[in-house]
């Protein structure tokens, strides 16, 4: 890192080591440090959202999140990371509509599967929640038929 502050790969795994260890603050400065050197690396956008949420900075995750689809539009774990923001907050309408995209990008994702019928829930859609909560079930069966979904 000394003999090279702009090395893109070196900051994004300190950012890693902090932001594993919950140093949010430190590994804020180092992925902003990294978007210096490197503005269009992959990960930054979506790992600096993450420590947003953690630090309770809803506005600047979704911002973070929304750049790091700009770089990678199929990053369907920045529209579940939204999607979480919004149905968190009570936001359900914009919650469906990103949990729909992670499905559209990843149709047995487990998370967004399930997300949707709490979100269902949350809104008073008792009957549209269940059949959710009963689809995820037939979606994240690790039957053999489906053995796919098992692993993460």
């Amino acid at each position: 890192m000394e003999s090279n502050p702009g090395d893109a790969y070196a900051l994004y795994r300190l950012g890693l080591i902090y932001k594993d260890r919950k140093d949010f603050f430190r590994a804020e400065k180092i992925y902003m440090k990294l978007l210096e050197a490197a503005p269009g690396h992959p990960y930054a956008y979506f790992d600096l959202g993450y420590i947003y949420v953690e630090m309770k900075q809803y506005d600047n995750a979704i911002r973070l999140f929304r750049k790091a689809l700009e770089i990678s539009p199929d990053n369907f774990n920045a529209h579940h990371a939204i999607g979480n923001i919004y149905k968190d907050s009570g936001r359900y309408e914009e919650a469906l509509s990103e949990y729909e995209k992670v499905l559209e990008l990843e149709p047995a994702h487990r998370y967004a599967l399930w997300d949707i019928g709490i979100v269902y829930e949350e809104m008073g859609m008792k009957e549209k929640a269940e059949k959710q909560i009963k689809y995820y079930h037939e979606m994240t069966d690790c039957s053999i038929r489906r053995f796919w979904n098992c692993f993460d």
